[in-house]
C-alpha cells in the first residue's frame, strides 16, 4: 500500500445521477475500492447547479459526513429542513433518508464520505 494523491476530475469515476429536471447532479467518486483500494471509505464530490437537488435517498448501512466546499442549500430529512452554507459539515446517521438542495445562486460543491462502503443511490 502507498499514499495516493487523487484528482477527482482525472482519477474519479464520473457518475451523473438523475435524469429529471432539477434532480441531476454531477458526482466524482474518487475514493473507493476500485479507485484506490480503500477498505473502509467511499468519498467524492458532487456539484449541484442552482435549483438542483439529489433524490431522497439513504445509505442503509453507512454513516455519512458531508462538507460544503462552496455554496449553500438545505438538507431535507425526517420532515425537517435544515439550512447549510459553505465551510459547514453535516452528519447523516446510517439509514436516514435525506435530500440535498442547492437554494443559492452559485454552484454548490459538496464533499461526501461514507463508511462502511455502500452503493450510491441509483437516481
Amino acid at each position: 500500500m502507498k499514499v495516493r494523491v487523487l484528482d477527482p476530475f482525472e482519477d474519479g469515476k464520473q457518475i451523473w445521477l438523475g435524469d429529471e429536471k432539477g434532480m441531476v447532479r454531477k458526482v466524482f467518486r474518487t475514493i473507493d475500492r476500485d479507485q484506490c483500494n480503500s477498505e473502509y471509505f467511499v468519498s467524492g464530490i458532487t456539484y449541484f447547479e442552482p435549483g438542483e437537488s439529489s433524490s431522497l435517498h439513504n445509505h442503509p448501512n453507512s454513516e455519512e459526513i458531508d462538507f460544503i466546499i462552496q455554496g449553500s442549500g438545505v438538507v431535507e430529512s425526517d420532515n425537517e429542513t435544515l439550512p447549510f452554507k459553505s465551510m459547514q459539515y453535516m452528519f447523516i446517521p446510517k439509514g436516514v433518508m435525506h435530500r440535498h438542495y442547492n437554494t443559492g445562486r452559485d454552484t454548490m460543491i459538496l464533499l461526501w464520505t461514507y463508511t462502511p462502503p455502500g452503493e450510491l443511490p441509483k437516481d
